[in-house]
């Protein structure tokens, strides 16, 4: 890509990041005029600190939809939907429910979270569907599901659909467990308005979670147009920047000791899943025709 490519996605991830603060605004007053309580604010943070930070951070929302956007069939409507799900339950969902866990006063303001990030999720799908639209012409999406979901058999599906429906909750437990050794104390001692989970709140939140995840990614990899090795690299990326450097990003009232370790967390459990996903799931490999054996000189001479 050249330098005059380079700065047109650019801007066209400013305009889908200015979407989503533009829906973000719109979510805040319908949660307002619904008279929703707003989770609480970390100490030391405003609601305007907390909102030019997002603004900041919004970008890497749009960049986590543009690295799918291209490669995905269908026509506007139907991409803008697939990316807007993705977006909803990857960034505002999964931060809920991630931090309802481990978070003093999520858990109660569940309504605001999820009304408020409704309208920038559709919007920022929207403009990603539009300004990172395939080159080639589109794809019908029912013919390309029902391409991909014909490529295997009944059985075949049942147990894969079932492995990848909890494939990211031993993922997010292994890769947990790593950094655990760094972050723990933070926990421990309630510091910056954290708590530890039990194991019984653990478990069963993260097979929710990757039933989410699932939900909305396999809508994806059955329209996916690409390679599987394109379809690992892409999605990967698309959930470490939904997830890991949004957060690393918005999370300003977190010190870098918390915020790092759990940024190379969720980089390796991204890729981890997303590679899961891809064996699970995508397009088996065509398999190579025969080769018919070559003729001899002397039967080629022998034909009339």
């Amino acid at each position: 890509m050249n330098a005059k490519g380079l700065l047109i996605d650019l801007g066209k991830l400013l305009l889908c990041g200015l979407a989503y603060f533009v829906g973000l605004m719109l979510g805040g007053m319908v949660t307002t005029a619904l008279r929703l309580p707003p989770p609480p604010m970390p100490a030391g943070v405003s609601q305007s600190a907390a909102a030019i930070g997002l603004l900041g951070a919004s970008p890497m929302l749009a960049l986590g939809l543009a690295l799918l956007a291209p490669h995905i069939a269908g026509r506007w409507p139907a991409r803008t939907l697939m990316l807007a799900g993705l977006l909803f339950v990857a960034y505002s969902l999964n931060t809920l429910l991630d931090a309802s866990l481990y978070v003093t006063g999520y858990a109660d303001t569940s309504a605001f979270m999820l009304i408020s990030s409704l309208v920038p999720s559709l919007l920022c799908g929207a403009a990603a569907a539009w300004l990172f639209a395939p080159a080639s012409p589109h794809r019908g999406l029912r013919g390309a599901w029902r391409e991909f979901f014909g490529q295997r058999t009944a059985g075949q599906w049942l147990w894969r659909l079932a492995l990848a429906a909890v494939a990211f909750a031993p993922v997010y437990i292994l890769f947990g467990l790593m950094v655990n050794p760094f972050t723990e104390a933070y926990y421990a001692q309630n510091l910056y308005g954290l708590h530890l989970a039990t194991w019984g709140e653990i478990l069963p939140m993260q097979l929710a979670r990757s039933g989410l995840f699932l939900a909305v990614c396999l809508p994806i990899i059955a329209a996916w147009q690409g390679t599987a090795r394109s379809l690992f690299l892409r999605l990967g990326g698309a959930q470490f920047a939904l997830v890991g450097l949004t957060m690393a990003l918005v999370g300003t009232w977190l010190p870098w000791l918390v915020r790092l370790p759990h940024t190379v967390e969720i980089l390796a459990d991204s890729f981890v899943y997303a590679g899961l996903l891809v064996w699970l799931l995508a397009r088996p490999a065509a398999s190579p025709e025969p080769r018919r054996p070559a003729q001899t000189l002397q039967q080629a001479e022998s034909r009339p």
